[in-house]
């Protein structure tokens, strides 16, 4: 259910000039984004030395947009940048407590069903709630991941 993706991208690039595509399309992180500003560049957050921690600037909500932390390394004549998107911590523990309590409840009317011995179609809902609640993650996040690996891996080829 809690999802990330990790890949490898090989360029020709050395470590400065990675960090300098990168500085190209990213912006400092904002704490309050309005949803009509619009933005120069594409993905917010910060660059560092040898590693950087973004996400993509998008203009809906969707608590499921990843967060992309790299490493950038020197290799050869180029560089490896090694990407891991997640879903954000707090994101993560909602869910936990949100599938936990549906859970609960799930397992409370089956077992009343099961003691009276008559099934009731109202006992299928903590199943529905579970099984959506399981696959919204994947909707919004993969998506996103999908464009922003694209994104970086167009960027940083050479």
């Amino acid at each position: 259910m809690f999802i990330n993706q990790r890949f490898t991208i090989h360029t020709s690039l050395s470590p400065a000039e990675v960090r300098a595509k990168l500085a190209e399309v990213v912006e400092p992180r904002k704490t309050l984004r309005w949803r009509w500003s619009k933005s120069e560049k594409p993905y917010e957050g910060e660059i560092g030395e040898h590693s950087f921690k973004i996400s993509r600037i998008i203009n809906y909500r969707n608590s499921f947009l990843p967060q992309i932390a790299g490493r950038i390394q020197p290799n050869g004549a180029g560089s490896e940048v090694e990407i891991t998107m997640n879903l954000k911590g707090l994101v993560i523990g909602f869910m936990l407590f949100w599938l936990g309590m549906v859970l609960q409840f799930g397992i409370l009317f089956l077992a009343a069903m099961i003691s009276e011995g008559k099934f009731e179609p109202a006992g299928l809902i903590p199943v529905g709630m579970f099984v959506f609640g399981c696959f919204m993650p994947f909707v919004g996040f993969v998506p996103e991941a999908k464009k922003s690996k694209q994104f970086l891996t167009e960027l940083l080829e050479r």
